[in-house]
């Protein structure tokens, strides 16, 4: 059976101009050389009679041009001069250019019926191109190849009231302060508002970690190896423990840097195994892990919070500030901030002037560090690890919290100072998403800044009253930017 011709390659306008310089390389008084269509037409997996027709279509564009001009000069001496600059343009075949901005499916038509749909109704790429009445690859080739749609995960955020916007306003304006600016040389100053440096605050919070988790996905080897085999009596049942964090800012002193880790501890007990079991013999350490209460968390701040920030929070950082500050969130199994018993043994250990134990405002994960970037940080560490036990889970969660990287950290905590700005912006509400400020290349640079600049919404407005949260006048519309803000 005859084999069926190839067929025949349509070259591209990169390709078109290479070849008809190459020709014109191989020209001696602008004729080609014996065999030149023949060398050059393989490179390009084409015939020799398509390296033929590009050059006549070549030369006849310079000589149309060199008519309109009437130029009298040599022809192969015109040729060499006018090729030196052409645009690739000039070597566009006819069939390239009827192309040009010409799609199957207008651009407008299909933006205006996906803005049509509800969302509802284009969580999927089947659901959208269904509703499109589309072939799905071509779908795909709009998100992938010509960017016209994008992927989103839309995260889900805490509801909030007035009364939740006016303290997480509040929350951020406390973070802000005023520091003189240097205009120049003659050493006129401004006065610039920058969020504080956040070096003697340390954030608290608890976090579940999962044994496994179900649809957890692998790189086989195609089909020469198997996945792995994973089994647990129920998905509900999947054992977990349950770790208390304690986080401050990473910094340098005296020629060493401090990572900013107080540590972090599991909730629970250990204890021996009263009985053999197919999975450990009798006497083994085993671990019990258990949901945090307000007796658990106090005698957990008692017993291991404060003893760690003794031990790891530097002395001459203590010396520094005023306060050294405990940051919570809001949950009920946490301790009032002037909790009897608290308050009684930072008595009797003379910390009382120099520890304070405060609340962030309600349903505001987003103002601790911990919820913010750290936890996930760490649980895509822990992710690449597979234990097979609690006390496995536990050495696995404080090794990859030891080797948690400075750098990292401290960018969490700017990127906590970006969420106070948003807030600010947004007059206390959470529907933001905060920026990129590329603190990569920052940081490869040198030019990381310690601390941010306050956006323009909270310099101004200052001589208003702070207003009641149940009150239903609580905007204002501002004369300075022209912006409706919540009255502070």
């Amino acid at each position: 059976m005859a084999s069926r011709p190839k067929k025949q390659l349509e070259l591209s306008t990169v390709d078109r101009k290479a070849t008809c310089y190459m020709v014109l390389a191989m020209c001696e008084d602008g004729v080609p050389l014996r065999g030149a269509y023949a060398n050059i037409a393989p490179p390009f997996s084409v015939a020799p009679q398509t390296v033929t027709r590009l050059w006549k279509l070549f030369r006849n564009k310079i000589d149309a041009t060199r008519a309109d001009h009437d130029n009298d000069t040599d022809e192969f001496a015109y040729l060499l001069d006018k090729s030196k600059g052409l645009p690739e343009d000039f070597f566009a075949s006819g069939s390239t250019k009827r192309r040009k901005d010409k799609f199957i499916h207008d651009r407008d038509e299909l933006k205006a019926a996906v803005l049509a749909l509800p969302f509802s109704k284009r969580r999927k790429l089947r659901h959208l191109a269904s509703n499109l009445k589309m072939p799905l690859s071509t779908v795909h080739k709009f998100i992938k190849q010509h960017k016209v749609f994008k992927r989103h995960a839309n995260p889900l955020k805490p509801s909030l009231t007035v009364s939740n916007k006016h303290d997480r306003l509040l929350h951020a304006l406390e973070k802000t302060q005023q520091q003189p600016h240097q205009l120049n040389t003659r050493n006129q100053q401004q006065f610039v508002s920058k969020f504080v440096g956040m070096f003697n605050e340390m954030h608290v919070d608890e976090k579940w970690f999962c044994l496994c988790r179900d649809d957890e996905s692998y790189i086989l080897v195609s089909d020469e190896e198997d996945p792995p085999e994973r089994h647990v009596k129920h998905k509900s049942h999947i054992a977990k423990v349950m770790f208390l964090c304690a986080m401050a800012r990473p910094r340098r002193i005296h020629n060493r840097h401090w990572d900013g880790k107080i540590g972090i501890w599991p909730v629970g007990c250990h204890r021996a195994a009263m009985r053999d079991s197919i999975n450990r013999p009798a006497g083994a350490r085993l671990f019990e892990s258990e949901s945090i209460d307000v007796d658990k968390c106090r005698s957990m701040l008692i017993g291991d919070v404060l003893p760690a920030i003794l031990t790891e929070f530097p002395a001459a950082e203590c010396n520094r500030f005023e306060h050294t500050i405990i940051q919570q969130d809001g949950a009920p199994t946490h301790i009032h901030p002037r909790d009897h018993e608290w308050m009684e043994t930072l008595t009797d250990m003379g910390l009382e002037d120099k520890i304070k134990l405060i609340t962030q405002p309600a349903n505001s994960p987003d103002l601790n560090v911990n919820d913010l970037g750290f936890f996930n940080a760490l649980q895509a560490s822990c992710c690449c690890c597979c234990p097979s036990n609690e006390i496995e889970l536990i050495t696995m969660a404080t090794e990859c919290f030891e080797e948690c990287p400075r750098n990292k950290i401290n960018r969490i905590w700017l990127t906590c100072q970006s969420a106070l700005n948003e807030t600010i912006k947004h007059a206390g509400d959470n529907h933001y998403k905060i920026p990129h400020m590329g603190k990569d290349k920052l940081e490869r640079e040198g030019r990381l800044p310690a601390a941010l600049e306050v956006a323009p919404e909270a310099t101004c407005c200052l001589e208003a009253q702070i207003c009641s949260p149940a009150s239903t006048k609580h905007w204002h519309f501002c004369e300075h930017c022209g912006h409706l803000h919540i009255k502070i």
